[in-house]
């Protein structure tokens, strides 16, 4: 740190804060959280002895309105993290709200009881197998609303 950036400009007016590293990091977490939204979260998937082949079938987050509010979310974070850059960096802080937003949303695409159906894992030996699965693109999203809201208290803690 240099001695410029300690001191006021001579005209009085105050410095102001740049956001640095955790408000970077809420910027671009935010756009990752926003593009999980795309990726495929969940799926079923048969297999079949007689022909030794597997069918999947996949279900990308936006497909259900949990993925909306995770890219909405994601969209959110990012733009809260670029006002944390160019303002101050309690802007990038409050990204912990969208955050929780997004893990609240992936938490209840988890439970959605109309899904149950989807959801039933049956199995006839030596036949067919049929099981559903959480896919990666859910765990993403999962990972980026976490690394979101642990950017936003960073920056908030910095703040202070």
């Amino acid at each position: 740190m240099t001695v410029a950036e300690l001191t006021p400009p001579p005209d009085g007016t105050p410095r102001p804060h740049t956001g640095g590293l955790p408000a970077a990091g809420v910027t671009v977490t935010g756009l990752a959280m926003a593009v999980t939204a795309l990726l495929p979260w969940a799926g079923v998937t048969a297999k079949t002895a007689l022909l030794d082949a597997e069918l999947t079938h996949s279900v990308r987050g936006v497909d259900y309105g949990a993925g909306w509010f995770v890219m909405g979310a994601g969209i959110a974070a990012m733009l809260l993290g670029l006002l944390g850059l160019r303002r101050d960096r309690l802007y990038a802080g409050f990204a912990i709200l969208p955050g929780a937003v997004a893990a609240f949303a992936l938490a209840m695409f988890l439970t959605d009881p109309r899904e149950l159906a989807d959801r039933l894992d049956f199995r006839i030996p030596g036949l067919l197998d049929v099981h559903p699965a959480i896919q990666y693109g859910w765990f993403a999203a999962l990972l980026a609303s976490i690394v979101v809201a642990a950017l936003a208290a960073a920056a908030f803690l910095r703040q202070s």
